[in-house]
């Protein structure tokens, strides 16, 4: 089967690997698309401690089963797949913090989702291998990892219906966070940003757009919602971002830190806010097996609030140069296709 090798920072190969076995209660998958994540895409341009060279990349998969050694399986199922489950034993899994578990990458698919077939473990397979609805296709499908940590962000902060929703950038995340936050009912959803083609989605699916280029972000929300937002998801890995989030949100609301940081950095918190504004900040990373259920049926019963947001499709051959692109973020997501 071909993959995309990565062999360290600005390196992938289109190489020949041999299809995974199948073992007793596992499933083959043939890829069918495959979303390119920015963990994809920083990992390219400058490496990730984490993933040591000669990884297949990629991890928002959907496909159809090939081979199934497991009874809830059968060969031509379209399937969503989840690269991690938690171990459900540990002490964070005890705890209910499943994007905390212990274990949490022990099992998980392989080689990785820029492969022709993914060998998804026994432990995936009974928490979180969900078949597609037959009204979602794949590429759609193929958003339910992203989703499934924007639904974390949003649980944790906690939104509820109708309460007011400001997301801080508009990157692919920031965007599904404000199509998921109207799925959700929040009310109204606002999304900060400036890149003209990200904004134009976001007109969309938000009931309101800033763009910060050319308008003040605190002005306009401060004669838009006087006591400020209920809720804020600072989807930018800046400091600055999140010390302005703490500044914009209201009284009694919520401020999630929800995009990685910059290794070491610090945060200038203001404690007056926290103490007498009873503000709370709190942080999110990943999902859980709960979150990657809820998230296919969202997709499912909203689609529509979905689409666009992939404004380029490639093939494995492509992978490099669809890397390169997002990493000057040209155009929304791109996604990997097989047919």
């Amino acid at each position: 089967m071909k993959a995309a090798q990565y062999h360290g920072p600005q390196q992938i190969t289109l190489e020949d690997l041999p299809v995974p076995v199948c073992g007793d209660s596992e499933v083959l998958v043939a890829m069918k698309a495959c979303g390119i994540c920015g963990t994809d895409v920083k990992t390219y341009v400058r490496g990730h401690p984490l993933i040591p060279p000669g990884s297949v990349l990629g991890h928002e998969v959907a496909g159809s089963v090939i081979e199934s050694r497991h009874a809830a399986f059968a060969v031509g199922d379209r399937v969503a797949v989840a690269p991690y489950v938690p171990c459900l034993s540990c002490t964070m899994c005890q705890r209910g913090h499943y994007s905390l578990c212990e274990n949490l990458f022990e099992a998980s698919m392989q080689p990785g989702g820029f492969a022709e077939v993914v060998l998804v473990p026994q432990r995936i397979v009974e928490q979180a291998l969900l078949k597609i609805p037959d009204t979602l296709d794949y590429i759609t499908a193929a958003l339910t990892e992203p989703l499934a940590c924007s639904l974390h962000g949003l649980e944790a902060l906690p939104l509820r219906a109708g309460q007011s929703l400001l997301i801080m950038g508009d990157g692919p995340m920031g965007l599904m966070q404000a199509a998921l936050g109207k799925a959700l009912g929040a009310a109204p959803v606002i999304l900060s940003g400036m890149t003209p083609l990200r904004l134009d989605f976001a007109r969309k699916v938000a009931d309101v757009v800033i763009d910060v280029s050319t308008q003040s972000l605190a002005d306009t929300l401060k004669a838009l919602i006087p006591a400020g937002p209920e809720a804020v998801m600072a989807s930018v890995g800046s400091v600055a971002l999140v010390e302005e989030a703490l500044r914009l949100v209201g009284k009694g609301g919520a401020v999630n830190v929800f995009a990685g940081m910059p290794k070491d950095a610090a945060l200038s918190l203001p404690l007056n806010r926290i103490h007498y504004d009873e503000v709370r900040i709190v942080g999110t990373f990943g999902f859980g097996p709960q979150h990657f259920r809820r998230a296919l049926d969202i997709l499912a019963q909203n689609a529509a609030l979905f689409q666009g947001l992939f404004t380029h499709t490639v093939r494995l051959d492509a992978i490099e140069p669809a890397l390169q692109a997002a990493s000057r973020f040209e155009g929304i997501k791109g996604v990997v296709v097989t047919d």
